[in-house]
């Protein structure tokens, strides 16, 4: 089976200091790496040569050459706001959309293939085998993942953030 599209183009790279974003931009389907420990030359050069936007609440690193030449796209992260106000910022200043949720794996941002119920027998708890009919698999951690309740809880951020229509403050 091939791995779930992503229509998505924007591409970040987060750095440690905001690294809690990492997983809600994955969840809303963005190519989102992270490197933990990363130093901020490397940070800068990875994101230079993948074409990924720098997300990081560190304001020397915005005074950085690449950054201020604009070689490099960046946002500074208020690190004074919530983490959730934080996401809503980036979800508007970007115009990110959830349409393509969970295509990829939240811990590796490998994108995820879709997998008949079968093949997650042995891998999944017995009742989530009765009750769950479809599952997405990572090749690289070798996880399982079905529709729960935490994916409700996922779906419900997901909507809040796209109902938010007001500018970025």
């Amino acid at each position: 089976m091939s791995p779930m599209t992503n229509p998505i183009e924007r591409k970040f790279i987060v750095d440690t200091n905001v690294g809690h974003l990492v997983r809600k931009l994955r969840m809303l389907g963005y190519d989102t790496l992270f490197i933990n420990p990363i130093d901020d030359t490397a940070l800068l050069q990875a994101a230079d040569q993948e074409g990924r936007v720098v997300i990081s609440g560190d304001r020397r690193l915005f005074e950085r050459r690449p950054i201020r030449s604009g070689k490099v796209k960046g946002f500074l992260v208020d690190t004074h706001q919530d983490h959730i106000a934080q996401l809503r910022r980036i979800v508007r200043t970007f115009k990110l959309k959830g349409g393509a949720s969970f295509i990829r794996c939240l811990e590796c941002n490998t994108l995820l293939l879709p997998k008949p119920r079968e093949a997650a027998t042995a891998k999944v708890p017995p009742y989530v085998y009765e009750t769950a009919a479809e599952y997405a698999y990572c090749p690289r951690c070798d996880q399982f993942f079905w529709e729960g309740d935490h994916v409700k809880r996922m779906r419900a951020l997901i909507e809040m953030l796209e109902g938010d229509s007001a500018p970025p403050p």
